[in-house]
């Protein structure tokens, strides 16, 4: 099993993860991002570990009601 981890939700990140995720020998781990932002949500929503790619930056997804699974640091 490759386990892969992907650095953004946005346009190309959230394609990505899709893509991953329907391969058969291949495993989304985690998902990285900068803010609690829509596209931060809609990872969780998909059943992705979302990480916050700035540790200064965890409380902001508190505040955003978004859990994270830690940081990539």
């Amino acid at each position: 099993m490759i386990h892969v981890g992907v650095n953004g939700h946005g346009t190309i990140g959230k394609r990505v993860a899709d893509a991953v995720r329907a391969q058969p020998d291949m495993e989304v781990v985690g998902v990285a991002k900068t803010r609690p932002n829509f596209e931060a949500s809609t990872a969780v929503e998909k059943g992705f570990d979302l990480y916050a790619a700035v540790a200064e930056r965890k409380p902001r997804f508190a505040e955003a009601g978004i859990d994270l699974a830690g940081d990539v640091e």
